[in-house]
């Protein structure tokens, strides 16, 4: 299973109509992506990653109430960006989001979601938010508006959702591991303990996680571009959590199963088993 460039699947729709599902499917990881890559970069305080996910021009626009009277406030991107590069001498900025529903029609998006906002683990407040996105010249998807509300009582959070919305931030790095090639990232997601499990040529392979992480070449693979990878779907009871991951790169489709733990109340991942694909 190889992805398919967007133009490519404008060419597929003529001939195989069953290949617009799999397009939309791409899609959704593509925006689902862009969400993503702007939390990560508010957790890091990165000013330059949240930037990147932004159009000329962007806005993001708050509403709620204040002393009983409703309020709306919009700031520029660019402002935003800047207040982050601005507080990296505080907690970071954690918002965890669940139920995301994503629509695309064309080259325009749009995202609405639930989220919980933390400032580190001092909880602030609560409410929605909505994404509009616009696919470029380059079909990068950019957020051209952000629109949230905002409630700091009662806020009514699923505490199971916002669990998951952690267990997914964990997985993130793996994810990031891969993209960058960076072995930091990895140890980020992984407990000390954690092994890796496979079959290969009908027989049991296992390794270390320090095995793992001690390989990674610290650079970006050549074909990094022609790479997709995203979490399928997560599960989480109590302490514990399962994650289903998928890497498509050229010439190997990867499905990674990975089994955490709330340690200290920090998810970690303590074992993956995986299959893989050779093309």
């Amino acid at each position: 299973m190889r992805r398919f460039s967007i133009p490519a699947f404008v060419l597929l729709f003529l001939f195989f109509p069953g290949r617009q599902s799999l397009a939309q499917d791409y899609a959704l990881q593509e925006v689902m992506e862009v969400i993503e890559t702007m939390f990560d970069g508010m957790r890091q305080m990165d000013a330059d990653k949240v930037s990147s996910i932004f159009a000329d021009g962007a806005s993001l626009n708050s509403t709620g109430s204040l002393d009983g009277a409703s309020f709306v406030r919009t700031m520029a991107a660019t402002d935003f960006a800047e207040a982050i590069r601005q507080g990296t001498s505080g907690p970071a900025w954690d918002e965890r989001i669940w139920n995301v529903d994503i629509e695309i029609q064309d080259n325009l998006a749009t995202a609405w979601m639930d989220y919980a906002f933390y400032a580190g683990d001092q909880f602030s407040h609560c409410g929605s938010n909505t994404f509009q996105f616009v696919r470029n010249a380059d079909d990068d998807w950019k957020v051209i508006a952000m629109a949230d509300t905002r409630a700091s009582d009662p806020c009514l959070i699923d505490q199971n959702k916002n669990e998951e919305a952690m267990v997914r931030t964990a997985l993130r790095h793996y994810l990031r591991g891969h993209a960058t090639g960076m072995g930091s990232e990895h140890e980020q997601a992984f407990n000390d303990v954690a092994n890796l499990y496979w079959i290969r040529d009908g027989e049991f392979n296992s390794r270390s996680s320090a095995e793992y992480i001690a390989g990674a070449p610290g650079q970006p693979a050549e074909n990094e571009a022609d790479r997709f990878r995203y979490i399928d779907w997560v599960d989480v009871s109590g302490n514990a959590a399962v994650g289903k991951i998928i890497l498509d790169y050229p010439g190997a489709y990867f499905t990674d199963y990975m089994q955490l733990l709330k340690i200290d109340g920090r998810w970690e991942i303590v074992n993956k088993i995986f299959d893989v694909d050779n093309e």
